[in-house]
C-alpha cells in the first residue's frame, strides 16, 4: 500500500471531517480554542438578535405620571424573547434586567437598536413636550452618562401614540454595565400607558 501524506490527497480520497457521522443535519463545527470543538446547530451560532419587553402595571386606566424630575422607564415583563442573541457557550444573552429596569447588551463594538412605544392617557399643566434620555454608567451604581436624548411633542395629549427609534454603536461600559431611558417633561405632568420596548442586537462586533 503506498504511503501518501495526508497533505497530499485530493478528492475523492479526502475523508470527511471528525465527527461528521454523529452530525446533525444543518450543523456546523465550532471549535472551543482547546483543539477541539463540537457540532453545533447553525442558527444557534453568535449572531443578531432581539426581544420585547412590556409593562403590564400602567395599561388601561392606571397611568404613570412624568413630570420635570427624571422618570425612569419600568418593565415588568418578557413578552416576547424567543430570538435574544445566541452566545459562544450557545446560551441566550438578555437583552433587559427586569428587576432594574436595565437594558442589556452583548459586547462592546456591537451596532444597537431600540424601539419605544408609549401611550399618552392624560395631560395636565399643559407639558409641550418630553425628553426621552438614555443614561449609561462607569460603575453600574450611577447611571449619569447622556448616551443620547431626543425631544417628544405633545401637541396631541390625550390619545397620543408615540414611537421612537434609536440605533447606536454599544461601548464597553454599556457592555458591562448596561444602560437606562428616562422621560421627563417640560412642565406640568405627561401620564402614560402602554409601554413597549423592542431592543435588538442588529450587528455582531467583528
Amino acid at each position: 500500500m503506498a504511503n501518501v501524506q495526508h497533505s497530499s490527497l485530493t478528492d475523492p480520497n479526502l475523508h470527511e471531517p471528525k465527527g461528521i457521522a454523529a452530525a446533525s443535519a444543518n450543523q456546523l463545527y465550532l471549535s472551543n480554542g482547546s483543539g477541539s470543538g463540537t457540532w453545533t446547530n447553525a442558527n444557534r451560532f453568535p449572531g443578531t438578535g432581539w426581544g420585547k419587553y412590556t409593562n403590564t402595571t400602567y395599561v388601561g386606566t392606571t397611568a404613570l405620571a412624568i413630570n420635570t424630575t427624571p422618570v425612569l422607564l419600568p418593565f415588568t415583563t418578557a413578552a416576547d424573547v424567543s430570538q435574544l442573541p445566541i452566545t459562544l457557550t450557545g446560551t441566550t444573552s438578555s437583552l433587559m434586567n427586569l428587576a432594574t429596569e436595565t437594558l442589556q447588551f452583548v459586547a462592546a463594538g456591537d451596532l444597537h437598536s431600540i424601539t419605544l412605544t408609549v401611550s399618552v392617557y392624560s395631560v395636565s399643566g399643559s407639558p409641550a413636550h418630553m425628553d426621552l434620555s438614555i443614561f449609561g454608567s462607569a460603575d453600574g451604581t450611577t447611571y449619569s452618562t447622556l448616551l443620547g436624548e431626543t425631544t417628544i411633542s405633545l401637541v396631541k395629549g390625550a390619545g397620543q401614540v408615540i414611537t421612537e427609534s434609536s440605533l447606536f454603536p454599544v461601548t464597553s461600559d454599556m457592555a458591562t454595565h448596561g444602560a437606562r431611558i428616562y422621560l421627563t417633561s417640560n412642565s406640568g405632568t405627561a401620564n402614560i400607558i402602554n409601554i413597549g420596548l423592542i431592543t435588538a442586537r442588529v450587528h455582531k462586533a467583528r
